[in-house]
């Protein structure tokens, strides 16, 4: 009954809405919560968030979390398993957790959390905790609450309170004691600052009646009554969406947006000139390099290539104090150094270039550029730690190119994906100017597969496939495989190629070659084998036009979006299938293909028969990387008729003479 559900409710907020300094004590169990079946706000939810706190203490370096979730039915179980993310700088304490079932019994866990790898992309990997809750059955409470702490020596890093989660949260209750000393530097923790820095804060999409309170040295919000954040696939980063408050010290962040970004450019600005050098053996360096070479872009290429061949400590593993001293990697203070040592992490390759191209003639400026890996740029969002790669560009021939020597495997003239499409800092000596990064369009980065292959009278499909990656997808490749020996390098485009094919299949790899260029195509030759690929209809037999699968169908099952729909770069596939019939049949009917076309994405199929080889060829582009909720409709209608197309079968008939044997 609603007026029951509504006192239900009252006396749940009532029961976990307790003083901020009381939340590391079990919260008190309320019956109603017990017996629940449902949630109102929530209808066929499966578990509902009751409590949520987090405690962060920057004082004593330490940050306390408690969670409280309802299974309402099997689904919910799920949440049984649970996973604690911890940095490489932190150390899991005082986890307790217990399962209370609806007649109130409670079941401890005794056990010990096992470490498990996380992967969040190419960069960035850390352990996380993970262990499952006891005797997890529909209607049971979870609960558990834990104690992360870091080094000491690390006095602060940067705080975000996400306050939306995957489920409905009823109460939260978010808290920070900022620090009175702390060490603090724009390009790391090396700088000491003094005593009581300012706090200060920002936040972006809060509800209208939300904002943090700030009293003394401590900042609290409560939060009632959060939906449930749905995620939609191929969409942006939950982070540019999810309601967040970020932290800051220092005094900078209180400034405008345009003095913050002047102040800063200019900073990075005496840094990088103070860098880059045209002293006589970069000179010598950038004569050596070019040679007898005239035509101005060859000569940049060939310098390009001189910056690219520096040893690049950005795409090697993480090295500590002790390594690095071992191995006498030193920091480069100039271009110089870099030159001499041979070795450079990204932003250090890039300025050797910018020095190399200006010893040459060139005119050069460093461009500080934000990712999109994850957030996408906000210029409100006062964080220097939002431009941290350096591109350069160049004056060619009177046009302005942009380029990546500091990324590992990215070829001139490309700039690997996640800087493009977002806002850059040209640095100069009035403190800089934004623009945007060109994203490379969609002929860069190119699928191309061509598969001979020859049918057999069961169905099944043997033959070889030539897999041929260029732009982001071979410089994606590239990196990903940096620690990767020559198993895993196979594994890894067996993997990929195999899930671009129909279920069931099985490939080999028998040759590939261009992992360690920059230049060029990445390229695996395969066998391969699908085992039902054509099926037999009485006297006739029907074979898929198209030997691929189309790996984006995933991305348009709604019908509608709320969110963008996102690519990471403008792509394309050219395909070309040739498939031998089997021995006693011709092509009797072949398929039209056909062509669809909207002005960021193009598709074109054509089908023919050539002896007794039945011809597939097929190209799609995709020229666009952000499609907003309302070209959603017109683009998924789009890929509707795209994978039509490639369901189109083939249809063969037996020959007349074989047919009366």
């Amino acid at each position: 009954m609603p007026w029951m559900r509504s006192l239900v409710w009252t006396i749940v907020l009532l029961a976990v809405s307790g003083v901020p300094g009381a939340g590391e004590d079990w919260q008190p169990i309320v019956p109603q919560e017990l017996q629940m079946t449902e949630f109102a706000a929530a209808p066929g939810a499966a578990a509902v968030q009751l409590y949520y706190r987090e405690s962060t203490d920057h004082e004593h370096q330490s940050i306390f979390c408690y969670r409280r979730i309802k299974v309402l039915n099997d689904k919910g179980k799920q949440y049984a398993d649970v996973e604690i993310p911890v940095l490489p700088f932190q150390h899991l304490n005082e986890l307790k957790a217990r399962t209370i079932h609806p007649d109130g019994s409670i079941v401890d866990f005794t056990g010990e959390p096992f470490e498990k790898t996380v992967v969040r992309n190419r960069d960035f990997k850390f352990l996380a905790r993970t262990f499952t809750f006891p005797e997890v059955t529909v209607g049971s409470i979870i609960e558990y609450k834990y104690r992360l702490t870091w080094d000491p020596r690390i006095a602060y890093y940067s705080t975000v309170w996400s306050l939306q989660h995957g489920l409905y949260t009823v109460k939260q209750q978010f808290e920070l004691r900022a620090s009175t000393k702390f060490l603090y530097g724009w390009e790391g923790l090396t700088k000491h600052m003094g005593d009581t820095l300012g706090l200060s804060f920002s936040y972006s999409h809060m509800p209208n009646d939300l904002k943090p309170q700030k009293g003394g040295n401590t900042v609290k919000l409560d939060v009632e009554n959060m939906p449930a954040f749905e995620a939609e696939p191929a969409m942006p980063h939950e982070s540019n969406f999810k309601p967040e408050v970020r932290f800051f010290y220092g005094g900078r962040e209180v400034q405008s947006s345009e003095a913050f970004w002047h102040d800063i450019g200019l900073e990075w600005q005496g840094q990088a000139e103070r860098f880059i050098s045209t002293a006589d053996d970069i000179r010598r360096a950038a004569a050596a390099a070019i040679g007898e070479e005239s035509d101005p872009e060859k000569k940049l290429r060939r310098l390009y290539a001189r910056a690219q061949e520096v040893r690049n400590l950005s795409f090697e593993r993480s090295r500590n104090a002790e390594e690095s001293k071992k191995e006498d990697l030193k920091p480069n203070e100039s271009a110089r150094d870099v030159l001499s040592r041979g070795y450079g992490k990204h932003n250090d390759i890039a300025r050797l270039f910018a020095s190399l191209a200006r010893a040459s003639g060139f005119e050069a400026s460093i461009l500080r550029t934000s990712h999109r890996r994850t957030r996408f740029f906000d210029r409100m969002l006062l964080s220097s730690g939002q431009l941290d790669w350096e591109l350069v560009q160049i004056k060619l021939n009177g046009t302005d190119v942009v380029l990546d020597p500091g990324t590992r495997f990215c070829p001139f003239g490309l700039v690997s994906w996640e800087h493009t499409a977002t806002a850059a800092l040209k640095l100069d000596k009035n403190g800089g100017a934004f623009l945007n990064v060109p994203p490379a369009p969609a002929e860069k980065s190119v699928l191309r597969r061509i598969a001979h292959g020859k049918l057999s009278a069961d169905g099944s499909l043997q033959g070889e496939i030539t897999m041929e990656l260029n732009g982001n997808r071979a410089l994606g490749a590239r990196l990903e495989a940096l620690e990767m020996d020559a198993e895993g390098r196979k594994k890894f485009l067996e993997d990929d190629l195999q899930a671009q094919l129909p279920a069931g299949a099985s490939v080999e790899l028998k040759e590939s070659k261009g992992w360690d260029e920059t230049e060029g195509p990445l390229v695996g030759v395969f066998k391969f084998n699908v085992p039902a690929f054509g099926s037999l209809a009485g006297k006739r037999f029907l074979m898929p036009a198209f030997l691929f699968q189309n790996l984006r169908k995933g991305d348009f099952q709604l019908a509608e979006r709320k969110y963008p729909l996102y690519f990471r770069y403008a792509f394309g596939e050219i395909d070309n299938v040739i498939l031998q019939v089997p021995e006693g049949y011709s092509v009797e009917a072949v398929p039209p293909g056909g062509n669809v076309k909207l002005p960021s994405v193009v598709f074109a199929s054509a089908r023919s028969i050539q002896g007794n080889e039945f011809i597939s060829k097929r190209a799609l582009l995709v020229n666009g990387i952000l499609f907003e909720p309302a070209q959603y409709g017109e683009l998924r209608t789009f890929f509707q008729k795209v994978q039509t197309t490639d369901d189109e079968q083939a249809i063969l008939k037996r020959s007349t003479v074989d047919a009366k044997n």
